[in-house]
């Protein structure tokens, strides 16, 4: 850093004194100085002359009348040599004067203290902005002139025609007086309307060569750029430079020793690693806003320098009123805040793991493709995280497992994102479901195991064998069924029972369990189960009731007596 800034810092290392200066050095500063005091008394003498000989034109009888202009002159000389005489006593004496004989300030003025700090900047706005508001000040003023030519113009015509109208009283006194003073006016408008001609047009000749000096943008793009990268443009490159090789070097030595450091590389890291990261970020900001303004103070270049200090104060200023989520986020930072590391937090509706808090954390989700992410430090301040328990679910189902939801889909899982979840329905077709929206499905994952329930009826004929040779020969033809189709294995249990004696018929309860492996064929063994039951009653000679509807008539309504009317 001091290697690349010290041959960029121009005049104030000029100023500075080398270490070890050669003879000829030491020598040839008397010189100067000698020769610079020379100077000065050689000037002062001519000021002493010319103050001489304005006096003596003072005491001349002509110069009565010029007393004041000469008195003027005199103090202008005075006020020289005055100059003069401090910079003489500075440059023998080594001594700013000024800020020796000033008095302490026993009040700040907020104004004088402004102006200072803003008076370069305004400057150089009014300096950037020169040619504009000398074009329209220009035009502003040819406006001027030529509006007030007709105005001229009718005064005169106005006076002329006043003039031929009493010319015929001439012979009289007073006509002759008021001829004669008219004409002295008329000769006045006529003045004016000369003078106002005479500055339009050096206004309109001004306005011409102004906008004849006008160049093209690219012309004056190119002589902006120039000017710009030859004095501030490379006093702002080389802050700029400054302050990045600063954060990269802070980067780069935190990298380092988080590569070597064995508390740094820990899971769980200390309480005085976070600490040091958390000093470590301010020590970053610090330090690469002290070396672009340092750059500034080095070149002298105090506009930028003023704008520099503007923009920290305002961005001090706004950090101010977010200085308590500045602190949270510090909390966050050293793992004392409400999200904190190795717990879990739910965010978009989902839950994670949280891996690592920094500023820019990372949460995992172990059941999601690209279940990882960096969230930004101040997207945690409204999250609250808790400790994790034992075998706690990540996901309701893995990829490759078959789920049944709420709105009666049932698919495979072919992907499942922290944004969306894609299902494949039998027929190959896909459905995707956003990630929030799949979970308010309330997906049931058969692919861990599934229980199939059938309700069976059979004639009330058979009461006598429903609850005991039924169940037992239905669920041995359910049994054999399912062996003969290849799911023997698959089969975890099977009941039947009696379940309830119903307005019609006399009903069972099939439970069939099978396990995750057959989930790909749950309807096909719903079905299964229904045509074995039937299969079951044709081979033993149950009787499958239909439902029955009973029809009760109302007895006819006697006759009414006679002479009733029955409308």
């Amino acid at each position: 850093m001091i290697l690349f800034l010290w041959p960029a810092t121009g005049p104030a290392r000029a100023a500075e004194a080398p270490p070890a200066p050669a003879q000829e050095d030491q020598a040839a500063a008397p010189d100067e100085t000698l020769a610079t005091l020379q100077a000065l008394l050689s000037s002062m003498d001519r000021l002493n002359e010319q103050v001489n000989e304005t006096q003596k034109q003072l005491k001349a009888p002509e110069a009565q009348g010029q007393r004041e202009k000469i008195l003027k002159a005199i103090a202008q000389l005075n006020a020289q040599q005055e100059g003069l005489e401090r910079n003489f006593g500075k440059i023998a004496s080594g001594v700013d004067l000024d800020s020796f004989e000033a008095k302490p300030k026993l009040q700040f003025n907020w104004t004088e203290e402004l102006q200072d700090l803003l008076g370069p900047i305004i400057n150089e706005l009014r300096s950037l902005t020169a040619r504009p508001r000398e074009l329209e000040r220009l035009r502003r003023e040819v406006d001027y002139h030529r509006q007030r030519l007709p105005i001229i113009d009718r005064a005169i015509e106005n006076v002329a025609r006043l003039r031929a109208q009493i010319s015929g009283r001439a012979d009289q006194p007073a006509g002759r007086a008021v001829l004669a003073r008219l004409k002295t006016l008329e000769k006045d408008w006529k003045d004016r309307r000369q003078q106002e001609a005479n500055d339009l047009t050096v206004a309109e000749h001004q306005l011409a060569e102004k906008l004849g000096q006008k160049k093209s943008f690219w012309e004056s793009a190119q002589s902006l750029f120039a000017l710009f990268f030859k004095s501030r443009g490379r006093n702002l490159i080389v802050a700029l430079l400054a302050a990045v090789l600063v954060f990269l070097g802070f980067r780069f030595l935190h990298r380092l020793i988080y590569r070597w450091s064995p508390y740094h590389r820990e899971k769980h890291r200390a309480f005085y690693v976070r600490l040091a990261d958390v000093v470590y970020y301010l020590l970053t900001f610090l330090g690469a806003s002290g070396a672009f303004v340092l750059v500034l103070y080095l070149y002298g270049d105090w506009v930028l320098l003023g704008l520099a200090m503007i923009f920290l104060f305002g961005l001090a200023w706004a950090a101010r009123n977010g200085l308590p989520r500045f602190w949270k986020q510090a909390q966050l930072m050293l793992n004392l805040g409400n999200v904190r590391e190795d717990e879990r937090v739910v965010y978009n509706g989902l839950p994670w793991r949280v891996e690592q808090v920094n500023i820019h954390t990372q949460i995992v989700n172990p059941l999601l493709r690209g279940g990882r992410m960096r969230l930004p430090l101040r997207d945690l301040l409204d999250l609250r995280s808790r400790p994790i328990e034992d075998d706690e679910p990540w996901f309701p189902c893995r990829e490759g497992d078959w789920v049944i939801l709420a709105d009666g889909t049932r698919g495979k899982v072919v992907s499942q994102t922290p944004e969306l979840v894609e299902l494949v329905l039998l027929g190959g077709s896909h459905k995707t479901y956003p990630t929030a929206g799949f979970l308010d499905q309330n997906p049931t994952n058969i692919s861990v195991g599934f229980r199939l329930a059938v309700t069976f009826g059979v004639d009330y004929q058979h009461q006598a064998l429903s609850t005991t040779e039924i169940p037992d020969k239905m669920r041995q033809m359910l049994q054999d069924g399912l062996a003969a189709e290849g799911q023997a294995g698959d089969l975890v249990n099977l009941k039947v029972e009696f379940k309830s004696a119903s307005s019609s018929s006399l009903d069972l309860e099939i439970l069939a369990d099978f396990s995750g492996r057959a989930a790909a064929r749950h309807e096909v063994l719903s079905r299964a189960l229904q045509r074995l039951a039937v299969e079951a009653c044709n081979r033993y000679g149950w009787v499958i009731p239909f439902t029955q509807l009973t029809v009760h008539t109302a007895p006819a309504d006697p006759e009414p007596p006679a002479g009733t009317s029955t409308d």
